[in-house]
């Protein structure tokens, strides 16, 4: 809108400056005091708003649009055989984000993003438990370009691709960069590596896998 009121003054002023210059022509004649304006210089101007003009429309056909963003309920990841629930989950008394208390399970952070808006949006999902692997066991073996397939309890269905995987310390993972603002719509995936510490009853590390919006 602001745009076209832009190119309606401009036109405006255009039709003004026309008529201005006719007259100028006109007193040319007699006093010989004001330069005489080409026909081709009105040309000229109007082949410029009209190739703006263009270059407005070309850019509003290239916008990208965007499906609507999904409460998730499942995930399929193809290339590690993932087909799993998602459960929706907040924080625990600690501020730590509360896992599913099965192996089976992948929970999703329901106070940040959902999967498909602007921001992060994520996922988290054990790599074993005491029975075995769990239901993200294979995550580490993804690679960028692999597809996650998240769905909602309607059918509806994002698709995100793999960018990166990280691995952070336990307690240094970039919570920011994981669980922060950002102008992409991403879902990341998280889940434990690294060795397992007797000690405290975990692993020493965070896996990341970053995913944008296909």
């Amino acid at each position: 809108m602001k745009t076209n009121r832009i190119l309606f003054i401009l036109a405006i002023l255009l039709i003004s400056g026309g008529s201005t210059f006719i007259f100028a022509s006109m007193d040319e004649s007699a006093t010989n005091s004001t330069p005489y304006v080409k026909p081709a210089d009105d040309l000229t101007f109007h082949k410029q708003l009209t190739s703006f003009d263009q270059t407005e429309a070309i850019n509003e056909e290239n916008k990208q649009v965007y499906p609507e963003p999904i409460t998730p309920t499942h995930i399929e990841i193809p290339a590690i055989g993932v087909d799993a629930s998602i459960n929706a989950t907040g924080l625990d008394d600690n501020n730590e984000m509360i896992v599913p208390d099965n192996g089976e399970d992948v929970a999703w952070f329901e106070p940040g993003s959902q999967p498909g808006s602007t921001g992060n949006a994520v996922l988290a999902g054990h790599v074993d438990d005491y029975t075995g692997p769990a239901v993200f066991f294979d995550l580490e073996d993804l690679n960028p370009g692999d597809e996650i397939i998240i769905t909602d309890k309607k059918g509806e269905s994002l698709t995100f691709v793999v960018d990166q995987l990280k691995s952070y310390p336990k307690d240094k993972a970039p919570l920011r960069q994981v669980f922060g603002p950002t102008n992409e719509r991403s879902l990341n995936l998280v889940t434990c590596t690294g060795l397992y510490n007797q000690s405290i009853e975990e692993h020493e590390e965070r896996l990341v896998v970053y995913t944008t919006l296909k």
